[in-house]
């Protein structure tokens, strides 16, 4: 008779938990709540988790059987999966909620029945990280929850009074209670373990296609977004998506639209829609379930759902990526497809801004560096020549071509890189005409092997060196001196000197010179583009003293070479 009431209960209590597990299983294949049983929680997600798995706890008590002024019952599920999935704070809390509502409806284990659920949720809390881990699977959820559900028998005997009415109850419904909830537990672990496998595949899933976007839209994002890029990039997507349309636009207009609808959703057209307006504002991504939010004043028009997300990093908004579906309902694959490539086009655009930002900067000291020197060097050259034309004038005539040529390379100049022979060539004209001025008081002298000539390097970074050479080191000496231009290669630099036998550069001179600290305007120019285009990967340096002179030594890494970059 005892055994059969056992049996009786436990039937019973696996048809209630059969009810619990189903509800969980239709909910974890709703695609608008499927996300919470598998992320990182926020805190209003943590709220939601506390006050659903203490609905559940509620439920379990409701489909329990009373017996004895008690209840058999599978209230632990939800306190105790509150806790796995949210950690201990959210199982301890779902758990006091669900112990209180169960302490309001009295009886001897009333008080007794509200600890053992709190405490049960706090377990649960407990294996929080195992779970996150993916350690917690069918066969160790039967076990935690066996465990907590002994615990919460010996927490029965000890709070409930009378003892022997206690411990008569806890031997009718103990084995029942364990093997119902426990086996409750394991297949909701189970469900939810099935859910994270799922997303998983989405994520994988997701990550391929944006990858597959990725790889051909980058050389399209180059110059930024605009509507050709855009469109040749939403032709990408639609294919990858199979999307009935892809849309993308900028915070005012539509750049391009491609699927259904794009015999009236045209190129050009103002932002119409509320909600396009709210993810710009609210810079989130915003789902759209009905035509008429959509806002398309079309009769025909086909297009029912969209997932709107804006194209954004941080505070900035560039735009929006529009998915759209007819007749069918946004997917969480669609989702989070239009999140990861809107991330990837909005990097790439902000990259493309500060590339161009990058190379106008650079263009514009260039500019200012040339503009400087050159009235400069042309009052110095054209004294020069002036003093050659009576007694040279065949000489004045080749400076006066040299000085032409400068000029001339010096507009047309490619302000990213050039070939060492270009630069070269450039230096030595400018050495003609210094020659000329300075006669018998500047020696030159130039140590660079054929095999280097066509090395790719900035522009405009040992003119410089050389002009500051002969105006700090061999123009105030009396006798004058020599300059020494070099360059050579080791297993991992291109290394450039231009040294002088000029009377030297104090220390504290030096220090100010890489501190910006002075008005050497082509040697800080010189080291800024360096650190412009290379990073700390190039070096630049000074070695001088009174008897040796100066030595300005450039180290170009070699992997840069031959690599045509923009200063970025």
């Amino acid at each position: 008779m005892y055994n059969n009431r056992i049996l009786e209960l436990l039937f019973t209590l696996f048809k209630s938990m059969s009810v619990i597990v189903t509800f969980a299983y239709i909910l974890s294949r709703l695609s608008s709540v499927k996300h919470v049983f598998s992320e990182n929680f926020n805190r209003y997600e943590k709220i939601f988790l506390t006050i659903f798995f203490a609905v559940l706890s509620i439920l379990g008590t409701f489909l329990g059987i009373i017996i004895m002024d008690a209840y058999a019952n599978i209230r632990a599920i939800g306190a105790l999966m509150a806790g796995l999935l949210g950690g201990p704070l959210v199982g301890m809390s779902a758990g006091l909620i669900a112990g209180l509502h169960r302490f309001s409806l009295g009886g001897f284990t009333a008080l007794a029945c509200a600890i053992g659920t709190t405490t049960t949720g706090l377990i649960g809390g407990l294996f929080h990280k195992k779970y996150k881990k993916n350690e917690i699977n069918f066969k160790n959820g039967f076990l935690i929850g066996a465990a907590a559900l002994t615990i919460e028998m010996i927490i029965v005997i000890i709070f409930s009074r009378p003892l022997n009415l206690a411990l008569e109850l806890v031997g009718i419904i103990a084995i029942p209670m364990i093997l119902s909830n426990s086996l409750g537990i394991s297949i909701f672990i189970s469900i939810l373990n099935k859910v994270k496998e799922d997303n998983q595949k989405i994520r994988a899933l997701q990550a391929e296609k944006v990858l597959s976007i990725a790889d051909r839209s980058l050389p399209l994002l180059q110059n930024g977004l605009d509507s050709d890029s855009a469109a040749k990039i939403i032709s990408m997507i639609k294919k990858e998506s199979q999307v009935d349309a892809v849309a993308i636009t900028d915070t005012e207009k539509i750049l391009a639209f491609s699927g259904l609808g794009a015999d009236h959703h045209r190129r050009g057209e103002k932002i119409k829609t509320e909600a396009s307006h709210r993810a710009m504002q609210e810079k989130k991504t915003i789902l759209v379930d009905h035509k008429k939010d959509i806002n398309c004043n079309h009769n025909n028009c086909q297009l029912t759902d969209a997932v709107i997300t804006p194209l954004k990093i941080k505070d900035s908004v560039y735009g929006l990526l529009k998915l759209y579906r007819s007749k069918e309902k946004i997917t969480v694959l669609d989702i989070k497809l239009a999140e990861g490539i809107a991330d990837l086009l909005a990097t790439q655009i902000k990259l493309a801004k500060l590339s161009k930002q990058a190379e106008l900067k650079s263009e514009a000291e260039l500019k200012a560096l040339q503009a400087q020197i050159n009235p400069h060097f042309l009052f110095n050259s054209l004294n020069a020549i002036a003093a050659s034309c009576r007694t040279k004038p065949d000489q004045a005539r080749e400076l006066l071509i040299k000085l032409a040529g400068i000029f001339r390379r010096t507009l047309k100049r490619d302000v990213h890189q050039i070939t060492l022979a270009e630069e070269i060539e450039f230096c030595r004209d400018y050495l003609s005409i210094e020659k000329a001025r300075l006669d018998k008081r500047l020696a030159v002298e130039w140590k660079i092997s054929a095999e280097l000539m066509d090395t790719v390097i900035p522009p405009f970074i040992i003119q410089p060196l050389i002009e500051n050479s002969i105006k700090h080191g061999i123009h105030p000496q009396e006798k004058g001196g020599k300059i020494i231009i070099s360059a050579v290669e080791n297993d991992q630099n291109l290394i450039i000197t231009v040294s002088d036998s000029g009377s030297g550069i104090e220390k504290e001179k030096i220090k100010a010179i890489f501190a910006g600290q002075n008005d050497r305007i082509g040697l800080n120019n010189v080291i800024e583009r360096l650190n412009s285009i290379y990073g700390s990967r190039a070096n630049f340096k000074i070695e001088s003293d009174s008897k040796s002179g100066t030595k300005n030594i450039i180290k170009i890494p070699k992997e840069f070479l031959f690599e045509r970059r923009k200063a970025n």
